[in-house]
C-alpha cells in the first residue's frame, strides 16, 4: 500500500472503503470566532468544479473540537448554482456511491425539481454524473450544482448543464484550517488561515492537530 492516503492507487482505496478517520484539532492560540474547517482537494478535478467547507465546527481560542468521519462516497446536488465563496450549494439530495459499482448517475429536472435516478455500474475508479436535457443551465433561475460527497456530505460542485458529463476520480485530499465557513458553503483557499494537508499515512486513521497561532505541529496513530 502506498504511502499517503491522497497518493493511493484504486486498489488500495478500495481495500479503505469503510474505514473511520479523526481530525482532532486544538487551538492553542489567541484565534477566535473562528471555525476549524475541513475541506477536500483532488489531483483531478473538472475544471469549473467548487470546493466545499466539508466539516466545520466553531473552535475558540484554547478550545478543542473533533472531526469523525468513514470513508464512503456520496452523489449530492444542491438547489444553488451561483457557486461564489461563502455561498451554501444548498444540499438538495445526498445519496450512496461506490468507485467500483453504482458508480454512474443520471441528474433530471423534473416537475420543478432535481432528482437522482438509481445508480448504475459505470468505469471502475470513477464517479460519474450524466445531466439529461432537462436540467436548467447558465442563465436559467433554476440553475442548481451537482457533484460528490463523502459520508453523507457533499465536497465537489459544479453547476448544472444540460448534456454535461461529470467525472470525478476520487483520490481525496484532507485539508485543514480555520475561517468563517460553515459546512456546505463554497470556500476560498486565500481567505483561510493557515491551511494544511493531513495526510494519513499507512495504517493512521488519527490526526492530532495543535495550532499555536504561527504553525501547525500533527501526530498522526
Amino acid at each position: 500500500m502506498s504511502s499517503a492516503l491522497n497518493d493511493i492507487d484504486i486498489s488500495d482505496l478500495q481495500a479503505l472503503l469503510g474505514t473511520s478517520y479523526t481530525i482532532k484539532v486544538n487551538n492553542n492560540s489567541n484565534l477566535d470566532n473562528h471555525n476549524a474547517v475541513v475541506f477536500q482537494d483532488a489531483p483531478q478535478l473538472p475544471s469549473d468544479v467548487s470546493k466545499l467547507a466539508w466539516l466545520s465546527k466553531t473552535c475558540h481560542s484554547h478550545t478543542r473540537v473533533s472531526f469523525n468521519w468513514t470513508l464512503s462516497y456520496n452523489f449530492v446536488w444542491g438547489q444553488n448554482g451561483n457557486l461564489r465563496p461563502g455561498a451554501s450549494y444548498d444540499a438538495g439530495q445526498e445519496i450512496p456511491a461506490d468507485i467500483n459499482s453504482n458508480n454512474l448517475v443520471n441528474l433530471s429536472y423534473i416537475g420543478g425539481g432535481f432528482a437522482f435516478d438509481t445508480p448504475t455500474d459505470g468505469t471502475r475508479g470513477s464517479l460519474v454524473i450524466k445531466e439529461d436535457g432537462t436540467v436548467p443551465g447558465s442563465g436559467n433561475p433554476n440553475q442548481g450544482c451537482v457533484g460528490i460527497g463523502m459520508s453523507g456530505a457533499g465536497t465537489f460542485v459544479l453547476p448544472t448543464e444540460p448534456g454535461y458529463s461529470a467525472q470525478f476520480d476520487p483520490h481525496p485530499q484532507y485539508w485543514l484550517a480555520f475561517g468563517r465557513y460553515a459546512a456546505g458553503v463554497v470556500v476560498d483557499e486565500s481567505g483561510m488561515t493557515n491551511p494544511v494537508n493531513i495526510e494519513f499515512r499507512s495504517g493512521n486513521t488519527v490526526a492530532d492537530c495543535v495550532f499555536d497561532g504561527k504553525n501547525w505541529n500533527i501526530t498522526y496513530s
